[in-house]
C-alpha cells in the first residue's frame, strides 16, 4: 500500500493542484491530508472542493477549527486573525459543512495522524525539537505518527529511549524505532523553500519518501493581493518563510 500524506494547503489552490497532479503519478493508492485545509490563502473553497473531488482522507488543523468558531481565534497573530476572519466571510455551506465532518485524528494499523501532536490534539501544541517531540512519543502506540502544523519538513525517531532529529529526504523505517514524521506545508512552507512539500509511505516497502513540487506561486501570491488579505502572505510564499 502507497500512501500520499500533506498537509497545511492554507487556501493555495495552485500548490494543492500541483501535488495532487504528483501523486497521481506516482500512483499512491491513498491520500491523507493532515490538516489547515484554510487561512491565509485565497481558494478556501475551492481547495476543500479538490480535497472532496479526490476523495483524499482528511483531519482537522487549528485554522479549519478557528474559521468554525472551534479554536479561539485571538490565539493566532495578527495577520493570520485577519486572514481568518476573511475567511469566515467567504466559507461558503458546503465547504463549512465539509470542516465540520472531519475528526481530529486517524489511525491505521501501523501510523496514526493528527494535524499537530498527539498531546492534546485539540489545543494543537507544536512540535518543533526533541523535547516537544517526548508528549508525543509518550502517547504513541504505532510505528509512525504523521503531522504537519510547523509547516517544516522533518523527522523525530526514537530509539532506545533516545530522540534523534532527522532532516533526510528519505529513510527506511527500523522496526526498533518510532517516528513521528513532519510532512511540511503545501501551501505556506516555512523551511525556506518555497516549493510545495510531501510525503509518500509505500508501506510494502517500509520507506518514507519526502519530495518537493514547484508550482505557479506567483498566480498564488497575485490572488492573495487581488483578495485584499495581507501582502506578507503573498510575499512570504516566494521565499518559503
Amino acid at each position: 500500500m502507497k500512501y500520499g500524506f500533506f498537509s497545511d494547503i492554507h487556501g493555495n489552490l495552485e500548490a494543492s493542484r500541483a501535488i495532487l497532479s504528483f501523486f497521481q503519478e506516482e500512483q499512491v493508492h491513498r491520500l491523507i491530508f493532515l490538516g489547515d485545509a484554510v487561512g491565509y490563502g485565497a481558494d478556501p473553497n475551492e481547495v476543500i472542493a479538490l480535497l472532496k473531488e479526490t476523495d483524499s482522507l482528511c483531519i482537522a488543523g487549528n485554522h479549519d477549527w478557528a474559521a468554525l468558531g472551534k479554536f479561539d481565534i485571538s490565539y493566532f497573530n495578527q495577520v493570520a486573525y485577519e486572514a481568518l476572519l476573511w475567511t469566515k466571510k467567504v466559507l461558503n455551506p458546503g465547504a463549512v459543512s465539509f470542516l465540520y465532518s472531519v475528526p481530529l485524528l486517524y489511525e491505521q494499523r501501523n501510523f496514526v495522524c493528527v494535524h499537530a501532536s498527539l498531546y492534546e490534539p485539540s489545543n494543537f501544541h507544536y512540535i518543533m525539537n526533541t523535547h516537544a517531540a517526548q508528549d508525543s512519543f509518550s502517547l504513541l502506540k504505532k510505528r509512525i505518527c504523521f503531522i504537519g502544523h510547523t509547516h517544516s519538513r522533518e523527522v523525530y525517531a526514537l530509539k532506545r529511549n533516545k530522540i534523534t532529529l532527522m532532516t533526510d529526504e528519505s529513510l527506511t523505517i527500523d522496526e526498533k524505532s518510532q517516528y513521528i514524521v513532519n510532512v511540511g506545508s503545501v501551501g505556506q512552507p516555512r523551511d525556506r523553500d518555497w516549493r510545495a512539500s510531501l510525503c509518500i509511505f509505500d508501506e510494502t516497502e517500509g520507506q518514507i519518501i519526502f519530495k518537493r513540487i514547484e508550482y505557479d506561486v506567483k498566480k498564488a501570491a497575485d490572488k492573495i493581493i487581488t483578495a485584499g488579505l495581507p501582502p506578507f502572505l503573498a510575499q512570504r510564499l516566494y521565499g518559503g518563510y
